[in-house]
């Protein structure tokens, strides 16, 4: 009888064994990540206002919500407004993914909490992640190391040279991640309590037409 292959779980994945393993590189940025520097919400956008309101709650609040409360009070509404809906794709909350590595020899797998990608019911080539809902006070393990491993599963299967985009979520500060073939890099944080959230905000929409125009195209 065939031993099983061994697995290894995405939240049980830190940043640098995601490198070692899938050979890939950290930079201090990339092109895309200085251009999403430059993205900024319009003075007279008819959103700021409800933005504002988030910004408050984010302000008085981000220090008590345990998880689930930071996704039900804020992270979706938040999503709501940017309103990632689209006949090319779809928004997936807790999907499974895994990927082979090691020769094939080994399987890593997970549950993704939140991905862009095509399909109705079954995901299929996912360009945009975000992970990670964790209050500041509870961190048990890498944030970075569970997005990235999700996203390098994700460019293995999706068998392209495209980008793969994701955000992990630390408390209030809201990091953009963004993965180019072999080279990888994190933005500083976007703290939602602060004007922050304008920024944040508009990067979302610029991802939203991002991944319209990709999806349109596949």
């Amino acid at each position: 009888m065939a031993s099983k292959k061994p697995n290894k779980s995405f939240k049980d994945w830190q940043a640098e064994e995601v490198e070692k393993t899938f050979g890939i590189t950290k930079k201090r940025t990339l092109p895309i990540l200085e251009t999403l520097k430059k993205v900024k919400l319009p003075e007279n956008h008819e959103l700021r206002e409800t933005l504002e309101t988030y910004r408050l709650e984010a302000f008085d609040y981000i220090e008590s919500w345990n998880e689930d409360e930071y996704k039900f009070f804020f992270i979706s509404p938040f999503f709501k407004l940017v309103n990632f809906l689209s006949p090319h794709y779809k928004a997936f909350t807790q999907r499974p993914l895994s990927v082979k590595y090691d020769n094939d020899t080994k399987i890593t797998n997970g549950n993704v909490e939140f991905m862009l990608a095509k399909g109705r019911q079954i995901p299929e080539i996912p360009h945009f992640f975000l992970h990670e809902y964790k209050p500041e006070k509870n961190r048990d393990n890498d944030p970075l190391g569970q997005l990235l491993i999700a996203m390098v599963a994700a460019q293995k299967l999706n068998q392209d040279e495209k980008a793969i985009y994701g955000i992990y979520v630390n408390g209030r500060n809201w990091f953009l991640v963004a993965l180019e073939g072999k080279k990888y890099a994190t933005s500083n944080p976007y703290v939602v309590s602060s004007n922050d959230i304008f920024d944040l905000f508009a990067v979302l929409l610029f991802f939203k037409q991002e991944m319209e125009t990709l999806y349109s195209q596949l």
